[in-house]
């Protein structure tokens, strides 16, 4: 930690929370004159299109924890288990707006050099040159609006939209997006918003009255973030925490399903005509695969986030409240053209493809872009997935879908492993940020 980030932390909060409502101001007037400078495409709408388009991202939302118990408001859209592109926030939001595999977007980490991957940079970010679905809505007559929870999305977003804004806490809530939102929204002809919601992600507080109907025990220290991650013999206090923390990451998902239940209802009621979209930029991992992990990849990928692609990380619901079905093997680069063919325009990204179409899809579906430890990678075909690191010298057969370990047949394994991309080779530099952010980012976890 440098000097300056030494002195922001030695602040008193308050001190710190009043550098950082300044600062996301000038952040966001700097991301909205960055859009308005930008050459727009021009695209003419369906008369039929959907007038106002709402697209929310949950943070590290598990598509095995939507369920009518749990998440009765998620569960009662149509909608189908997708796979992320990417298995950290950054690469992830960069594949939903631009239809782009990381690998094509650039925005992961550059090189996969033992010496050079450890600690925590972020990566680039997008060519500015790269277009992306806000800039084909907004070409169409579009308004549109990036909302963000947390400072990662906005870093790897910033410039995209019409308007940004950001919050000032190291997480925003969810109420606290969707308020701005609607604040936003009223009264403006034809919008698109993107609102990414950090609550499940650490620090995990939901409203207290959330810790109490999920039963967690608010005296476990450091619940609110990961401890005892490694730990393959889990017994006593380690057991317990661990049962705990997967409580409270319960309780913020039934808090994230309660509030969007009513964004919902407040959006009937305010606009005419709107589309909603809901996905999470990826899963997260809840202790799923500890004694592989830790034997193939040296523990990185236990908990959390942006490690290795097992299932729990990999997979996330993509969900509507539109009448039309959506097929499952989806990826979440098909989540931008699918936007541009509700609307009806016509654009093509490099990767993604409308779920709306009746074609097959013949490419592979990929994970890529890790956050910590080897790049690992992932890619899917029918029943079988493949995990591969080649820093960590680890190839990983899976039947789906119920992840269960086995040889992947050989014919299918070569053509799997002849779809794979590149690794990184070090061409890119990554994003600096100041020093605030930078703070921010730590809280969150990235460090």
């Amino acid at each position: 930690m440098n000097l300056k980030r030494t002195l922001i932390e030695s602040l008193p909060p308050g001190v710190k929370r009043l550098l950082a409502v300044p600062y996301d101001r000038y952040q966001t007037r700097v991301a909205n004159r960055q859009f308005a400078r930008k050459q727009l495409p021009a695209y003419d709408p369906d008369d039929d299109a959907p007038r106002h388009i709402v697209c929310v991202v949950v943070d590290a939302l598990r598509t095995d924890h939507v369920d009518e118990e749990l998440t009765p408001y998620l569960a009662s859209l149509n909608g189908c288990n997708a796979v992320t592109p990417g298995p950290w926030t950054f690469p992830a939001v960069s594949s939903i707006v631009s239809g782009a595999y990381p690998h094509e977007h650039g925005a992961i980490r550059q090189t996969d050099d033992p010496a050079e991957i450890a600690g925590f940079s972020l990566p680039p970010r997008m060519d500015e040159s790269r277009e992306t679905v806000t800039e084909a809505l907004a070409g169409a007559g579009y308004e549109t609006y990036g909302g963000f929870g947390h400072d990662t999305p906005f870093v790897a977003l910033s410039g995209r939209f019409h308007e940004h804004d950001l919050f000032h806490n190291v997480t925003a809530t969810a109420e606290d997006v969707f308020d701005a939102h609607l604040d936003w929204v009223a009264g403006r002809d034809r919008t698109f918003s993107f609102l990414h919601l950090a609550d499940p992600h650490i620090p995990v507080d939901p409203p207290q009255e959330y810790w109490a109907s999920h039963d967690v025990d608010r005296s476990i220290d450091g619940l609110e973030n990961w401890a005892y991650q490694t730990d393959t013999e889990c017994d006593g206090a380690c057991e317990r925490y661990r049962e705990h923390r997967r409580r409270l990451y319960r309780a913020a998902v039934d808090y994230v399903d309660d509030v969007l239940a009513e964004h919902a209802a407040r959006l009937d009621s305010t606009l005419e005509d709107s589309l909603l979209l809901v996905t999470a930029d990826h899963g997260e991992a809840l202790w799923d695969h500890v004694e592989m992990d830790v034997e193939q990849f040296g523990g990185n990928g236990c908990v959390g986030h942006g490690g290795a692609p097992y299932e729990g990380l990999a997979r996330v619901p993509l969900l509507t409240d539109a009448d039309w079905q959506l097929p499952d093997g989806a990826s979440l680069v098909d989540l931008a053209p699918t936007v541009a063919d509700i609307v009806g325009i016509n654009w093509t990204p490099p990767s993604g493809r409308s779920l709306r179409s009746e074609e097959s899809r013949e490419e592979l579906v990929l994970v890529e872009g890790s956050l910590d430890g080897h790049e690992k990678k992932a890619i899917y075909q029918g029943e079988h997935k493949l995990i591969v690191s080649n820093g960590d010298d680890v190839e990983l057969g899976y039947r789906l879908p119920e992840e269960e370990q086995t040889t992947v047949p050989q014919e299918t394994r070569e053509v799997m492993l002849d779809e794979l991309p590149a690794w990184p080779d070090g061409q890119r530099v990554g994003t600096e940020v100041s020093d605030v952010v930078a703070d921010r980012l730590e809280k969150l976890g990235y460090k």
